[in-house]
């Protein structure tokens, strides 16, 4: 709970609310609200490419991870994502955003969704494991919290039950946003530390931002456009 954060958890998580107000204000919000039917919520095409690589990220992350400190919250996280890709395609299928034996990845992915998830797996690799909770955890999973808070209540309006994939995020988000953050060493907003923290929020709140407006109808129209192929 937030009362019992650390000072540094507390600013950081007061940075966050104002970077997760800044990726509610995409235009993706304004669609979802205005949705009035499935064909307006084609962005879950490629919320399954987002989802795909976000549970290969924290997979990677509790994989990869040598201190002892974080495993056990690594390895809890990793564990309850790890049947999100394939609940999302179920649910799909259910409410045929699917078609008969068609593939989740038959519509091809933004360019800036391909982005996001490169850089969560960038993260992972190659960045301090405090820096991976603020990705991962502090933002990735209050920008889900605000998001499913959003799109829930529109798919039980639309008769598309919140169930499955849904249900879950809308439980467990909220918890996986603080998981581990008691962890990471202390520090003030202006120190050296201190800015490199608020440097990782920044950068994955502006990927979220840009992701969400790449969802937007009228981006997603402009992807489906074909390219035409090489001669050969």
């Amino acid at each position: 709970m937030i009362a019992s954060m650390t000072p540094t958890g507390q600013w950081l998580k007061n940075l966050q609310e104002e970077y997760r107000s800044f990726i509610r204000e995409s235009p993706l919000y304004t669609s979802i609200a205005a949705a009035s039917s499935a064909a307006d919520l084609q962005w879950i095409r490629q919320l399954y490419y987002l989802s795909s690589d976000f549970t290969a990220a924290v997979a990677l992350r509790y994989g990869s991870c040598q201190d002892s400190r974080f495993r056990d919250a690594f390895g809890e996280h990793a564990a309850e994502e790890v049947t999100h890709p394939a609940d999302l395609a179920e649910w799909m299928r259910e409410f045929e955003f699917l078609a008969a034996g068609e593939e989740p990845t038959s519509v091809s992915p933004t360019l800036e969704t391909l982005a996001l998830g490169s850089y969560l797996i960038r993260v992972v690799t190659r960045d301090p494991i405090p820096h991976q909770l603020l990705t991962l955890n502090l933002l990735a999973e209050g920008t889900a919290c605000d998001f499913y808070w959003a799109v829930n209540p529109k798919l039980a309006e639309l008769g598309l039950t919140p169930k499955g994939y849904w249900a879950v995020h809308a439980k467990a988000d909220m918890r996986h946003e603080i998981l581990g953050l008691d962890l990471i060493p202390q520090c003030a907003p202006d120190s050296p530390c201190g800015r490199s923290y608020a440097h990782a929020l920044r950068t994955t709140a502006s990927f979220f931002r840009l992701v969400f407006d790449s969802w937007s109808g009228s981006q997603l129209e402009k992807f489906k456009v074909s390219i035409p192929e090489a001669e050969t």
